[in-house]
């Protein structure tokens, strides 16, 4: 991957606060390769999934 050393980094550029649907659930079966774990879901109002946070796929 080529880097372009021209680009620096401004930190952000906008924030804001929206409403959204949090839901936290239990994953996986209790096995080195499925542990279960807390994953956190984002929803919008009418139901669909914007993102989530899954802590076993993170640390792959």
């Amino acid at each position: 991957m080529e880097v372009n050393k021209n680009v620096r980094p401004r930190g952000t550029d906008s924030a804001k606060v929206i409403q959204v649907i949090e839901t936290i659930s239990l994953r996986g079966i209790g096995t080195d390769t499925d542990p279960v774990r807390a994953v956190k879901q984002f929803w919008n109002f009418e139901g669909e999934l914007l993102a989530e946070n899954d802590p076993f796929i993170c640390e792959e």
